[in-house]
């Protein structure tokens, strides 16, 4: 992929921190909170994958997994996983996603997002 394909990654990923924050405050999160994040990657193929599952484990301590779906000739690959519980606020957010795309650029893999249970 181009580097304009993950600096447009990056760009919506940072956009949609500002919402996700918004929102997780109405829920009653403050940068207090220890907050669990998960978060998945879509991979290329199943070497991209295991590539972007190594990379984490040995850069982090999260949870991190591969999964699979699809028939045998349109298997899709997605790396899953969770960190530990953590405080957050917007811009420890922004520098996370930052790390989190770029690890993905470095593996072929696209960031897809994040997510939490509140």
């Amino acid at each position: 992929m181009t580097v304009e394909h993950y600096e447009q990654i990056l760009a919506t990923q940072l956009a949609m921190n500002r919402q996700t924050w918004a929102v997780l405050q109405q829920h009653g999160v403050t940068e207090q909170s220890r907050l669990r994040l998960d978060f998945s990657y879509n991979a290329p193929n199943r070497k991209a994958a295991d590539a972007m599952a190594a990379l984490i484990q040995e850069q982090t301590d999260y949870d991190v997994r591969v999964e699979s779906s699809g028939s045998f000739l349109r298997r899709e690959w997605r790396v899953e996983g969770a960190t530990q519980k953590t405080a957050i606020s917007p811009e420890i957010l922004d520098q996370w996603v930052t790390w989190m795309v770029t690890a993905g650029k470095e593996r072929a893999c696209d960031f897809d997002g994040w997510g939490t249970p509140v």
